[in-house]
């Protein structure tokens, strides 16, 4: 199971500890880009090579006999959860052009 149970509170933890290694990962390549001068575009479309990279390791590992029809939903999945990842930011657009806005002037100032 990926949240480690019904308990609210263990699907608590593992959100938690996902949003700790998010953070920890937004951290590390955050230093990276501006230490070696990246660009956000070509940021970007490496980490999104990286993830999926990543995800068709993660399903060859995890199964016992993959497939390229597993993995092709596999990748349908992941599709649809990036999908899923880019709707939610549209419906917080205003709010984070607003907070980031906020923060450079504050850095500015």
């Amino acid at each position: 199971m990926i949240n480690g149970g019904d308990d609210d509170r263990e699907g608590e933890s593992w959100d938690d500890e996902q949003e700790a290694h998010a953070e920890a990962l937004r951290d590390m390549v955050l230093d990276y880009l501006d230490e070696n001068e990246v660009d956000e575009g070509t940021a970007v479309f490496g980490l999104v090579n990286i993830a999926l990279s990543i995800a068709m390791s993660g399903y060859v590992m995890s199964v016992d006999k993959p497939s390229a029809g597993g993995l092709r939903m596999a990748l349908d999945r992941l599709g649809k959860d990036f999908a899923d990842i880019i709707r939610e930011a549209k419906k917080g657009a205003e709010e984070f052009i607003t907070e980031t806005k906020a923060a450079l002037e504050a850095d500015e100032g």
